[in-house]
């Protein structure tokens, strides 16, 4: 078992802690992760990410057993979790953080992570929406209401949405239709460590919290502090521009007006052959995803699968017909740069109070392409431009959520983060 507890910087009245632990018994890591998390207080809110490998129910019982009737609990499963901070009981606190991130790392395997948030400036309430595959745009606007639930200072509202459900963008412009631009949306898609079978969304109290699937569960959260929301990807293009010349939601059918797989395929130096290898294709497609020209920067789209009777691509999220379109590539250290640049983004955003704690929502697929040596890197990186003291946790998605003015909001291979001030 590996903890790690952060304690609260900023103002006395609002606080964040993080906790988390590989136990091999699941129960036992919600329990401890929790406890850790809590640190003898009574937060207002713990986000839970548990690997999947784990039985989420017995994972949520662990947290409950230790957390008061009254606390909300969300959260969801992952591709794999994330967490830091400064002193942790068992390590040399002497040593900087960013050596700590990767010490820290490296004894991981499978684990529970939970964040607390806490303090009287805290507000919070929470709320599921089930079946939201049924009517996506719906699900995000019954979402959004949550945040009607509270009141203060700023806002913010958390989404951690079924990774499986597709097009959730669409539940995205739901809640943005709501909230516009002067509430922020954070977040990310539960995953399943790419068995793309089953994710699951943690919804309820101390109480008890429910395993949810095809669902949206969104947290309305305000503070007499400010928020910050950042957005990094690391990814640069790779070839010629090309135009989306037939699409329905993240299916394209044709690329300058020719059959959109052979395109891809052909543009990044593969045939259609690699189709039938799963595993081929899932190296070609998080080797080089489709980035789509979003003015002077891109958005992300991972290519899931192509279907050589219909020569199509199948995107996780929409790419619109008309769109102009590059293959992208990167290297582990663009990525390692992009992880810090979005928490320095959100940090930035708190407009000079200094962060209590951070939530970070990052691609699965990143997570992939920069490989276990790189992983603690990533952390280390994230640990160092927060600074000594300042507690991080999230976890590794099936997609991420960062809207803001002018941001469309659903990304993928990206790194969402959200500073807590």
């Amino acid at each position: 078992m590996y903890p790690c507890m952060g304690i609260a910087r900023g103002g006395r009245d609002r606080w964040f802690r993080a906790g988390r632990s590989s136990a091999s018994d699941p129960r036992s890591a919600g329990r401890e992760a929790a406890t850790l998390a809590q640190g003898g207080e009574r937060p207002k809110l713990l986000v839970v990410f548990s690997s999947a490998s784990y039985d989420p129910q017995r994972v949520v019982e662990g947290v409950c057993s230790v957390t008061p009737d009254e606390v909300l609990v969300a959260g969801g499963t992952s591709m794999g979790e994330l967490a830091g901070d400064g002193p942790t009981p068992g390590r040399d606190n002497s040593r900087p953080p960013e050596e700590s991130a990767i010490e820290g790392h490296e004894a991981l395997g499978p684990s529970v992570v939970v964040a607390a948030l806490g303090g009287e400036g805290i507000h919070v309430a929470a709320k599921a929406v089930p079946r939201a595959s049924a009517g996506r745009r719906d699900a995000g606007v019954d979402a959004a209401a949550v945040v009607d639930q509270v009141s203060g200072d700023h806002k913010v509202m958390l989404m951690i949405v079924d990774g499986l459900t597709r097009e959730q963008h669409e539940v995205v412009r739901g809640a943005y239709s709501v909230l516009g631009a002067s509430v922020p949306i954070v977040g990310g898609c539960s995953a399943d460590d790419l068995q793309y079978t089953e994710t699951f969304q943690f919804y309820g109290s101390g109480a008890g919290v429910e395993c949810l699937v095809d669902s949206v569960v969104s947290v309305g959260i305000t503070s007499t502090g400010p928020f910050g929301v950042g957005i990094g990807h690391g990814w640069y293009k790779h070839g010629e521009p090309m135009v989306v010349t037939r699409s329905e939601g993240g299916e394209v059918f044709l690329i300058d007006n020719e059959p959109a797989l052979d395109v891809y395929l052909g543009s990044v130096g593969a045939d259609r052959c690699v189709v039938d290898d799963e595993d081929k294709f899932q190296e070609v497609a998080f080797n080089h995803p489709l980035g789509l020209s979003r003015g002077n920067s891109e958005d992300i789209r991972v290519v899931h699968s192509g279907d050589k009777d219909r020569g199509s691509l199948l995107c996780l999220a929409d790419v619109p017909q008309g769109a102009l379109v590059w293959t992208m590539e990167t290297d582990a250290r663009s990525l390692i740069d992009a992880a810090a640049r979005s928490c320095r983004m959100a940090v930035e955003g708190l407009g000079g109070t200094e962060p209590v704690g951070m939530l970070v929502f990052d691609c699965g697929a990143r997570k992939v392409k920069l490989g276990r040596e790189n992983l603690g890197a990533e952390q280390a990186a994230v640990a160092e431009t927060l600074g000594v003291g300042v507690p991080f946790a999230g976890f590794y998605t099936y997609g991420e959520i960062a809207r803001t003015k002018g941001s469309r909001g659903m990304h993928h291979l990206t790194v969402a983060s959200l500073a807590i001030g």
